[in-house]
Formats: structure tokens, sequence, C-alpha cells
């Protein structure tokens, strides 16, 4: 017998009993885990940014039925169906961290993100109340409170009170096929809240001093039932959804295809077309899964390159993973011998750290300083490493020392969001006359795919690093002022800016930086000016034919070809 489409059931969080209940049954159920809790070392003078995950799906908001164990687990997700990097951050490191309010907020936020009918169990095994502060792509939202109970809208007044003395709320007829099934599981049963309940309420179970621990509450097209924590969940589970809810006025349209009618799918209760269409319908979706699971595999491999990974953490990290990634870099674009030395340094022996990489290259000994940090560099930071390399030279007067600073600044935002050159015009100044080299990861990390793309040498980006001050790697590039794009044509109109010194030369090449900061190089297939070829243009309008256009063409460059 086929498992039925509806109801669709969504199992967050829930223990291995009450999934072992619905093995035979042949419900459309599926089980995600919810993030938990984990323990640090508290220190308020250490902020700490965890990468979050989550298995909440999308399609939530397309499920009938909604069960939800509010018990907080040790430990968190590692991998999730995030489409961006999202994480949490905190000022100062706290005891312990709980996620699970967190994922029951994404859960109904996706659940109510439509006006669908929807049943919403809780068991409120157990309620927090936890504050958060989000970051999106490294940028920081403002802070939140959430608890194990979010429902939006329609929060949940609750008392903390633990006790197991439950019984049924009498109250004649109301509900009375929903608290008859849940009486006979309230043995071994808890409570750690009690519901201060609205008017709306229909309360299910109470302790004996006549309080709520159970009620249903209908928030808009949702019904939210909350439970105690029953010793037998699945049973109890069971046995509401195939003999109570079925014959409820209130949920019978969410057991449309009630597995007591299953049988009339059944390939021997349909014509031969019906089986045949059924049949068709399998193959194609087989074919479709197929074709995605390969695609997520084939992106699973690009996402997992050393070179990807290194570049992401380029962008985001501090520390030795930082560190790793600029040696990555510079080894990338061809120096060689690139030393980390902290990894020689024994700090019992009496060695201090100094600089974070270091390189010789044509009797040049580079010290190179890296750091990531969550705003801007101060002067000191700046000038540290020049202090290392200066004691270098009085150590050793006949080599030849050339310091470089190196900063992922503001790393929580994301990088188009971050100030654009993150160093003012003193630490510029300082650094020519100190004769020190600065860059930023942002920067190499569009240095690396200009190189990619055939835009820059890795040669040329080499000789930069001989640069003091604030380091240009893009000397070679000449900027075009957009004029016109004639699509039909495959031709950009461009302007060579007055009073400089370049010309646009037909076996030159156009490269283009796009509004996702992507980069293009283009071949020049003719020049004309007023409908006339030329070879070469040193100034003014020109209507450039090029190999192809690029969408969302944003910069224009010429990238002189000698």
């Amino acid at each position: 017998m086929a498992t039925q489409e509806k109801p669709l059931i969504y199992f967050f969080n829930v223990s291995d009993p009450i999934l072992e209940a619905f093995n035979d049954k042949k419900y459309n159920i599926h089980y995600k885990k919810m993030n938990g809790s984990r323990k640090y070392r508290f220190n308020r003078n250490e902020d700490l940014y965890l990468s979050y995950n989550n298995e909440v799906p999308l399609n939530t908001h397309e499920a009938e039925i909604i069960v939800i164990d509010t018990e907080s687990r040790e430990g968190f997700i590692s991998e999730g169906n995030q489409v961006r990097e999202v994480g949490v951050y905190y000022k100062e490191t706290p005891s312990i961290v709980n996620l699970t309010p967190l994922d029951i907020y994404e859960v109904m936020r996706n659940a109510y993100s439509t006006n669908k009918e929807q049943l919403i169990i809780f068991f409120v095994s157990e309620y927090s109340t936890c504050n958060y502060q989000m970051a999106f792509d490294k940028t920081l939202e403002p802070a939140f409170k959430m608890n194990s109970l979010f429902v939006p809208n329609y929060n949940f007044n609750v008392t903390g009170r633990a006790g197991t003395r439950i019984s049924i709320f009498q109250d004649g007829f109301i509900e009375k096929d929903i608290k008859k099934c849940l009486e006979k599981y309230l043995d071994d049963a808890s409570y750690n809240i009690v519901i201060n309940g609205y008017n709306i309420d229909k309360i299910l179970a109470i302790n004996d001093a006549n309080e709520s621990v159970s009620l249903i509450r209908e928030t808009g097209n949702k019904h939210v039932i909350l439970l105690p924590k029953l010793k037998n969940k699945g049973q109890f589970l069971v046995e509401l959804f195939e003999q109570v809810l079925p014959e409820h006025p209130d949920f019978r349209q969410l057991f449309s295809q009630n597995e007591i009618f299953t049988w009339v799918n059944d390939f021997s209760y349909i014509s031969i077309e019906e089986k045949n269409k059924i049949k068709e319908i399998e193959n194609e979706f087989k074919s479709h899964s197929d074709r995605v699971e390969s695609l997520k595999s084939e992106y699973s491999e690009i996402y997992n390159r050393d070179e990807n990974v290194k570049l992401r953490n380029m962008l985001k990290e501090t520390g030795d993973n930082l560190v790793l990634s600029i040696k990555w870099f510079i080894e990338y674009i061809g120096f060689t011998n690139v030393v980390n030395p902290d990894q020689y340094v024994n700090i019992n022996a009496g060695d201090v750290f100094e600089e974070d990489l270091n390189f010789e290259i044509n009797g040049t000994h580079f010290l190179i300083e890296v750091k990531g940090i969550g705003g801007t560099s101060t002067d000191a930071q700046c000038a540290q490493i020049s202090k290392i390399a200066l004691r270098r030279r009085r150590m050793y007067p006949s080599n030849s020392y050339r310091a470089i600073y190196i900063v992922n600044h503001q790393r929580y935002k994301a990088p188009k969001d971050r100030v654009l050159i993150p160093f003012n015009d003193n630490q510029i100044e300082d650094a020519e006359i100190s004769q020190r080299g600065m860059t930023f990861t942002y920067e190499l990390f569009n240095i690396y795919h200009m190189i990619e793309a055939g835009i820059l040498s890795k040669e040329n980006v080499r000789e930069a690093f001989q640069q003091e001050g604030l380091i240009n790697f893009r000397k070679s590039l000449n900027k075009l002022e957009f004029n016109h794009c004639y699509n039909k044509i495959v031709v950009y109109s461009l302007i060579i800016p007055e009073n400089t010194p370049f010309s646009v030369a037909k076996n030159d090449k156009i490269a283009i930086q796009d509004n996702e900061n992507h980069w293009h190089l283009l071949i020049i297939e003719s020049i004309e000016v007023d409908g006339v070829s030329h070879d070469e243009v040193s100034y003014g309008k020109m209507g450039i034919k090029v190999n192809r256009l690029v969408s969302g063409a944003k910069d224009f460059y010429v990238v002189k070809v000698y």
C-alpha cells in the first residue's frame, strides 16, 4: 500500500519511540531534528559566533500536521538547508547556548507564512526563553527574545511550575473525545508550566490547583494544542490520528486521505489506464529526483573545493583559519616557501609570536601580519608589523625586510556593506613613510577572481606586493565610462575620460564587473567612432563591438595587450 500524500505530517525533535509507533502506518510522516544546547566556559571579555543550521523544511507551511517536542537535547546541527550564511552572535560567551527555541521560531514562522489550515501539537517537555542576535552573511541584526512556545501574534502567557498531578478538565462535552484519548496517557505524565488561558481556549487538562496544563487554542486557521510531557507519546498520537481526529468536525478535513480508505488506490481496484499513468508519474518524479541529487552532488563538490573554502574563510574568519587562507593566496599567486612561524613557537622556551607569515624572494624578506576584526584597524594594529620588521633589521642588518599588513575588516558584515577602503588617510600616509604595504581580504578575494578571468596576471599581483601604502593591484587597468549598450549588434558605447593617458586598441580586451561583483573578459571585435572603423582610439566616445554582452554589467575597464 502506498503512503498517502495527505495529511503531510512533520515531526520535529521527537524521540525514537514515537517514530517506532508509526513504523507500520502509511502516513506521510517526515522526521526532522532540532538544535539543542551546548555548554561553554562563561567569558564576558570574549565574544562568540556560532554558525546556525537547521532542518526546517521550506515547505513546512504545506503540512497539515506539525508535531514539536520542546525538549532541548544536547548538540547542534552541523549542516542544514540554509541558502546563505546564518549565525548567532553573543557579545559575551555565555555558560550555555540553547538553540531549540530558535528552531521552533523558524518552524512557526514558516507555518504562519500562509493562512492554510494546520494542526500544530506541542509536547511541552521543557520551556525556555532565550535571547538571540542573528548574523546574515556576517551582518548583525537587532537582538530579540524567543521562547519554546512561540506562536506569531498569539503569545502564550505561562508560569513556570512543575508537577505530576494532572487530571482532565471537566466541563461537559467540550472536546470530550480528545480528552478521553488524553486521559488514558496521563499516568506518569508531568508538566513544567501552567498556562494562563483566554476565553477562546479549550482547556483539556489541569493540575490539582485547577491551573491549565493542556489546552487547544484557535489562532486563525491554525489549531494549536499544548500537551504535557507524556510517557507514551507515540501510542497517544497513533490513537489520536486514527480514531479521534478523523471524526472530529474541526480536523476531519485534514485527514481526507486517512489510512482507513487508502485501499481505494491499490492497483487491484483501479483501471489499467490509472495504473499506467501513476507509473509514468512515479518514473518522472524519480528521474527528476535523480537529476536534482546529481546537481546537489556537483554543487557540494564545488563548494568544498579547497580554493572555495579558503576564499570564504578570507571573508569571514580570524586567527589560524584566516592566516592559512592568506598563505594559500600568497602561494596561489606564485610566491614560494611561505612559512607560518607561529607553528614553531615554543612559549615554554620563552618564544614570542611575531609575524603571521614570512617568505623571501630575490633577497627581500616579506613579513606579513594578518588580522580578522569586527571593525576597522587602529593605528597601532596597522603599525605593529613595521615594528617587527624594524627589530628584524636591527638583528640582521644585512637583510632587506618588507612589512605587509592584511586585514579582514568588519568581518560580521557582508563584504559589499563594509567600508570600501578600511584605512584612513593618516594610516595610509604612515604606511608610505614606514615603507609598509597594506591591503584587505575582500580586495584579495576580488583579485583572485580577476586572475582567474584573465584580467590580471599573477606576476603583476606579485609585483604589487612591493608597493608602499595602500597596495593597488589594479594599476594595469584603465576605467572607461559607460554611455549605452546596443543589444542587437552586441556593442557597448564607452568613453575614455578626459585627461587620461591611455588608449583602446583593437587587440586589447574589455574587462567588466557585473552587479554581483563577478568579472568577465571580453574580446574586442571592432572599434568605431561616428561610423568609421579604427584600430585604436585615444580619447572620447567610441562604439566597441564585443564577442558577447554581460548581464548586469556595472564597471568597464580596458585591459592592454602588448
